[in-house]
């Protein structure tokens, strides 16, 4: 069966922004590989990141996926965790030879305008330094700078100020603002975070719901999102895990989460898999906070199967989760012969609604998705 994605109709993004996120940076190698099956990346002309994204922003302008792969495959733990000095827990010796093998003239020159993203250490503000033009010296400290994790890699002296990684404030991860600046209106976000959302949501740290949306601070702008559709770990286990085997874990995570993230199939799904597939990218669409799928629970749930709601242990034995936002979640039975059965729990592990069929829960989404013209 044909798995080309079938892309919404909207102006192709014009810039491409990537959030930090340490060895889960490979994540963004995986979706780079995924975007150039697309249209998505035609346009584009301006490309800002920070921290790891800094460094994929930097191998997104040379245009070279397979030199990005190789330089991603040659990290070694020992490069990035030797132990260091001067108030750093860590060495960057190998992140000072990845960006040695960069060829820093074609950044200074790249026709796509490169932004990085760093914090100021005074003032914790976050500030945009432009890479083209700068001399090589310039170029390789702020790489350096908005790597510099807090209390794990030390700041970088830059212009007479200190400076370190800059997903310390939303503003600094997400990197809108140098693009917006230079009047790009169509974005594309390559989030590491898993609660991410341009509605706002529970992502600690970044955005809270009611505070943060993205669309009411930038009206005029349009957002397509890539992220994890489930959680990668935390900072000991993901963010500085520089094991081989899980960059390469987080590449594969990357490709095929980009492409359920945009949209899936472009005919019927035969197989469950394609079912998931196809659903877990509507309900991202559809459903950015729970009150949202609440609300399709309500005006849906009766029409699955009959329903009593009743407290369940939260299904990690039986089922796996297939979407989940805001601690409510789509699960799909994993028993053999009983794995068409669907069933949706809330944040308090409630059963709100099953359903046996995906085709039946794949209809009503559709619909729902039109009703609201999305």
């Amino acid at each position: 069966m044909t798995t080309q994605p079938v892309l919404p109709a909207r102006p192709h993004p014009t810039a491409l922004l990537l959030g930090g996120g340490g060895a889960k940076g490979a994540f963004q190698i995986g979706a780079w590989q995924a975007l150039q099956e697309t249209p998505l990346l035609s346009e584009i002309r301006c490309v800002a990141g920070c921290s790891v994204g800094a460094l994929n922003a930097v191998l997104y302008a040379l245009g070279d996926l397979d030199f990005a792969r190789d330089l991603w495959n040659s990290i070694r733990p020992s490069d990035l965790l030797a132990l260091g000095a001067q108030g750093a827990f860590f060495s960057r010796d190998g992140l000072i030879r990845m960006i040695s093998q960069l060829p820093l003239e074609r950044i200074r020159n790249s026709p796509l305008r490169i932004h990085v993203s760093v914090q100021h250490v005074e003032s914790g503000q976050p500030v945009f330094f432009e890479l083209n033009g700068l001399p090589d010296d310039s170029i390789r400290t702020l790489l350096l700078a908005s790597s510099a994790i807090p209390h794990i890699y030390a700041p970088e002296r830059y212009l007479g100020a200190e400076y370190k990684d800059g997903s310390g404030t939303a503003e600094g991860d997400m990197c809108i603002s140098p693009c917006y600046a230079q009047g790009h209106r169509d974005m594309l976000i390559v989030s590491l975070r898993h609660q991410f959302t341009v509605y706002g949501g529970q992502a600690p740290g970044i955005l809270r719901k009611g505070a943060s949306d993205l669309t009411t601070r930038y009206p005029d702008c349009t957002f397509t999102l890539v992220k994890p559709i489930n959680p990668m770990g935390n900072l000991i286990s993901s963010t500085l895990n520089f094991a081989q085997t899980k960059i390469q874990k987080h590449m594969q995570q990357g490709y095929a989460d980009t492409k359920t993230s945009l949209g899936g199939f472009s005919g019927e799904p035969q197989t469950r898999e394609e079912y998931n597939t196809v659903i877990t990218a509507l309900m991202t669409e559809l459903f950015p906070h729970a009150d949202l799928l609440a609300a399709f629970v309500r005006e849906y749930g009766d029409s699955f199967a009959p329903n009593m709601q009743f407290p369940t242990l939260g299904g990690n034995v039986w089922y796996d989760n297939i979407f989940s936002v805001e601690g409510w979640r789509l699960q799909q039975q994993r028993t053999s012969g009983l794995q068409s059965h669907y069933r949706i729990l809330d944040q308090n592990n409630v059963r709100v609604a099953w359903v046996m069929q995906p085709e039946k829960l794949l209809s009503a989404l559709r619909e729902y998705q039109q009703k609201r013209g999305q």
